[in-house]
């Protein structure tokens, strides 16, 4: 089953997805820094590094979460008769399952001020390989799939419900994080997913607020 050209997906309409893959690129860029000098900053600095981490970390299981109980599900009912296809679904979803442990490893070593200095580089250096190994594939093969089978308006459908399962802490701290660094036409493309009330908070308070703290360094 493939999308009628009056309900096919835009770049518009992927703009959040598009933004979340940025961000994610940023953070692994900015993660893969750390690994150079981690064990030798300030009490201040490491602070600010565990603020971004947790944020960064925080958006990318969202996002796991969202595509395996939203995205692949739809996705897998409308390709049944595509095997090949699928296989890219099992991969995504496969790589999910080896990105999550990473994360867990690279966050206890976080923690752990001990051992950490000596776990962290390595900590990082497996989950960049991973995460931009698995942006890179699932845009080359996945997206291309999203854009053929999934309509304009059950994407949308699925994009509410996915903002309706998060707590309104939430809500706040992942407006803020997708648009960092978006273009005015890119965050207003966001925001129309949230209630007129939502968007009027998020100007005034989550985005000048997150855009307050001190992060990664």
């Amino acid at each position: 089953m493939t999308t009628t050209e009056s309900t096919a997906l835009t770049d518009d309409d992927m703009v959040v997805m598009t933004l979340l893959h940025a961000a994610f690129r940023r953070d692994v860029g900015r993660l893969a820094n750390v690994a150079q000098t981690y064990g030798t900053e300030t009490d201040e600095v490491h602070d600010a590094l565990l603020v971004g981490w947790y944020g960064f970390s925080r958006e990318l299981h969202h996002h796991h979460r969202i595509e395996d109980t939203h995205i692949w599900p739809l996705m897998r009912r409308k390709l049944a008769d595509r095997p090949d296809d699928l296989a890219v679904l099992d991969d995504m979803e496969a790589e999910h399952s080896l990105i999550d442990p990473t994360l867990a490893a690279l966050e206890a070593a976080f923690d752990d001020r001990e051992h950490g200095p000596e776990q962290v580089p390595h900590r990082i250096d497996d989950l960049v390989g991973l995460l931009r190994s698995h942006l890179a594939h699932e845009e080359r093969d996945a997206f291309p799939l999203i854009r053929e089978v999934i309509t304009a308006p059950e994407w949308h459908a699925l994009s509410k419900a996915a903002v309706k399962e998060l707590s309104y802490s939430e809500i706040a701290q992942v407006g803020p994080y997708v648009v960092d660094g978006a273009t005015p036409e890119q965050t207003r493309l966001v925001l129309r997913e949230l209630p007129v009330p939502l968007r009027l908070v998020h100007r005034f308070w989550w985005n000048p607020r997150y855009r307050r703290v001190r992060r990664w360094g």
